[in-house]
């Protein structure tokens, strides 16, 4: 029991990181494109992935 929390803890960093990397994507692609829309989305993508973190990773395999 005790070895599902650590598990649970690295998923939910691996989420944030996988949001951030593409809420980074994201603006990039908006600058490059001068679409505000891409900046739109990177902030879903990140409020998402930051906050909702634990329940994704428990949705995980």
């Amino acid at each position: 029991m005790s070895d599902q929390k650590p598990n649970l803890d690295i998923k939910a960093s691996r989420v944030a990181m996988t949001g951030i990397i593409a809420c980074l994507v994201l603006t990039a692609a908006g600058m490059i494109a001068r679409e505000p829309l891409f900046g739109a989305l990177a902030l879903i993508v990140i409020v998402i992935a930051v906050i909702f973190r634990r329940p994704i990773a428990r949705l995980l395999p």
